[in-house]
Order: structure tokens, then sequence, then C-alpha cells
């Protein structure tokens, strides 16, 4: 039965991610690049004549001039557009959920973009085999990319740690074929399946026609997902013995819960600039992580055992992220540790010694399952009013470029007469 489960499953999210990849390509296709709004040539060659334009966005978002660099436009060009960048945040939340390790996710953001520059070695660019015309500025692949995936990593951190979520698998591999063991082979199939399918879900991701307009294909998008988490949920909910049902089935559901607020934004988008939008998003959804969690760790009517299971919040351990033991266990228990151990090895440790080391261990209370202290209710409070701020300033959205821009992810030169346009009007001013 559970070899015929995971196979029924792991079809179930192959074939929504396949499903949604093909009704995004028939119903939801990207217009090519030379339908976005670009410069018109007489535009552009009235702008290149005053030789004060500045186009150069390190890469293509339009091409080199060297009339001028001016700092101020750069930065706005950069903080300005929407591009490609909610899947990045969403992309990391997901990828932390089912690993829990911030630095291979860390050293895979970096990796990541370097792939999608060398894709351009068999004549594409970027995962989704655009031509290399279309190849995005640098500033997205150094700057945007890079920030929208720190922002999911840091929002999926606090989910992890007020959810006390597991990860699906854990290093090295071993050739176990049990689903209860994160190390299993069983488990690591899982997170391949489960990473794959809701990575190729992302990619389904359009933001094309710009802020203030609707973007069907997002809705789309945002219904695949939850439905892949969902079955994920269903799939998962045996394999963490030493957590309730009820608590598995919580943190999927808050995962996805998340993953549909972060996303319910980008449908009809109603600010200038991706950037300024995600760090709104962002803050807010930190603010109700933040809060969330002095609500569970007051266990106002008993909202601890709801989330989960647990019948004695003040002993439950339930759910800690391999990372934040240490951080638990108090230095007396490792003295009596040490106490126990005879570094000379003329004697052996006895089983009632690591029977009481081990009880002692059991009944330590996780931190976090009790009250907030009163530096850590101020603590709590001056985050949210740095939160608040940071959202009244995004808000304002000041440092917009309002000038022509890429409307896509990407960019590809403006053509001026089947001729780069800078290289044309530099050889003739």
């Amino acid at each position: 039965m559970g070899y015929r489960k995971n196979v029924i499953f792991g079809l179930l999210c192959i074939g929504v991610a396949i499903f949604t990849r093909i009704i995004s390509r028939k119903y939801f296709k990207n217009p090519p690049s030379n339908d976005v709004d670009m410069p018109q040539s007489c535009e552009f060659a009235n702008a290149t004549g005053e030789k004060d334009i500045f186009y150069y966005d390190l890469g293509g978002t339009f091409c080199m001039c060297e009339w001028k660099w001016d700092v101020y436009e750069y930065w706005s060009k950069v903080i300005s557009g929407f591009a490609f960048n909610f899947a990045h945040v969403i992309g990391t939340f997901e990828f932390y959920v089912l690993t829990g390790n911030t630095k291979l996710l860390i050293i895979a953001v970096f990796v990541n973009e370097m792939i999608e520059e060398l894709w351009l070695t068999s004549g594409y660019w970027g995962f989704t085999l655009d031509p290399p015309m279309d190849m995005e500025a640098r500033y997205d692949s150094l700057i945007r990319d890079t920030v929208c995936c720190f922002l999911g990593i840091s929002l999926a951190r606090k989910f992890g740690k007020v959810f006390k979520i597991r990860p699906i698998i854990k290093a090295p591999m071993t050739l176990a074929w049990d689903p209860k063991n994160p190390h299993s082979v069983a488990r690591w199939l899982k997170f391949v399946v489960q990473g794959i399918s809701l990575w190729q879900i992302t990619l389904v991701y359009n933001a094309d026609l710009g802020p203030h307009n609707f973007n069907p294909g997002n809705i789309l998008l945002l219904l695949a997902y939850a439905s892949t988490i969902m079955i994920i949920c269903y799939w998962n909910v045996n394999d963490f013995p030493d957590c309730t049902r009820r608590h598995v089935i919580v943190w999927h559901l808050g995962w996805m819960v998340f993953s549909v607020y972060l996303f319910l934004y980008t449908i009809n988008p109603s600010f200038d600039s991706a950037m300024y939008l995600i760090f709104v998003v962002e803050c807010s959804a930190s603010i109700a992580l933040y809060w969330f969690d002095i609500y569970l760790r007051w266990n106002v009517n008993g909202i601890r055992q709801i989330v989960f299971g647990s019948s004695n919040p003040g002993k439950d351990s339930v759910g800690l992220l391999e990372e934040d033991v240490k951080h638990v266990i108090p230095l007396s228990c490792y003295r009596k540790a040490l106490d126990i151990v005879d570094n000379s090895g003329e004697e052996k440790v006895s089983v009632d010694a690591l029977k009481k080391l081990a009880a002692d261990l059991h009944n330590t209370p996780d931190p976090s399952s009790l009250p907030p202290s009163p530096s850590e209710l101020l603590l709590t409070a001056i985050k949210t009013i740095i939160r608040l701020i940071i959202m009244g300033v995004c808000c304002s959205q000041p440092f917009l470029w309002d000038g022509p821009q890429y409307k896509r992810h990407w960019c590809g030169n403006p053509l001026v007469k089947g001729f780069n346009g800078c290289a044309k009007y530099h050889d003739e001013l």
C-alpha cells in the first residue's frame, strides 16, 4: 500500500505541474519581445541625438550609449518594473519548507543565477529557454533576484520557527526505504518530485502586462500551486513520527495560505514597482508571524493544542529543527553528559545514566512554548514598528523610473530598421 500511495501522489504532483504548464503555454503565452512598449525609431533617434540619454542597463534592457552615466536613473530602474520577482520569493520559501537548510539555499540562489547565464551556451537564455536577445539586465540577476530570494528565505525561517516545521530530507542520504526516515532514498525521491513539481508550476508566473493590469495566468498558478501543496500534505502526513498528524496538516495549510497570500498580489498588481510591492507583502506577512507566535506562546484559547495537537505545551518540543536543538538544551544537560562519559576509556557509560540523561533532555521545555518575557514583547513591538515604517516608505513608492523600460521579465534591445539602435546612431553622430 505504501508503494502504491507514493506512486499515486507522485503522479498527481507531476500531473498538476504538466497540466499547468500546458494550459499556460496555450492560453497565457508571453508576448514576443517586439510587441512590448519600446521607443519608436524617431523617438530613439531624437533622444540619442540629444546626447543625454541613459539606456545602459548592463545586460540589454536597451543598449549601451556612451553619452551619459546617471546613478540616479540606474538605481531608479533597479527598483522599478514588474519582472519575475515574486517567483523568486515563493521559490526559496518552498525549498526552505522542504529542506530547512538556510546555507544550502543561499548557495543555490547564486548557483541558479549562474546556470541561467550558462544556458546561453546552448543558444537559449534562462530556464524557460527564451531567445538570447531576451537576456535580463544584470541588475535583475545580481540585485533584484537575489534580494527577492533572501526575502523568501527570511520569511520562510520565521514561518518555520513559528509552526515548528520539519524538513522532508536530511543529509546524508542512506539506502534505506523507510518513508519515516529523512535520510532514506524514499524521502529524497519525494523531495525531488515535490520540489520539481512546485518549481515548474512557479515558472508559470507571468506579469508581462505590467502593473495595474489583470493577469489571468496567475490565477491558474495560484490554484495549481495550492492544490499541489494539499497533495504534498496528504502524501507526507504520516512521515513524521515525532509530530502529530494535526501538526503536519496545519503547517502544510499554513504554507498554502502564505503562498496564496503572496501570489494574490500578482493577479492585478496595484503598485508600479514589483520590488516595493514585495517589501510590503513580506513586511505584512512577517508582522502576522511575529504576533501569531506571541499568540501561540500565550496559548490563548488552547491554540497550541489546536496547532500542534499537544496536550502539554510546557514540555512540548515537537517539530524542532535540528539547527535549533543547541538553543533548547541547557548547559546543565551538557555538563551531565560530560560527567557520565569517562574519557579514559577504562569504564563504560552506564545504561541508567544514559536513560536519565535522555529523560532530562525529553523533559526540557522548549523556550518557544513558554510565555514571552517583557523583553521579548518589547523586541517584537520594535520589529513591528520597523516593518510598518518600511511599508510606509514602500507604499509611497519613491525613486521610480518613469521613462522607457522593458515591460517583460527580460529585455531585448530596441531595433531601429533592423539595426541595433545605439550602434546605428552612434556611427551617424
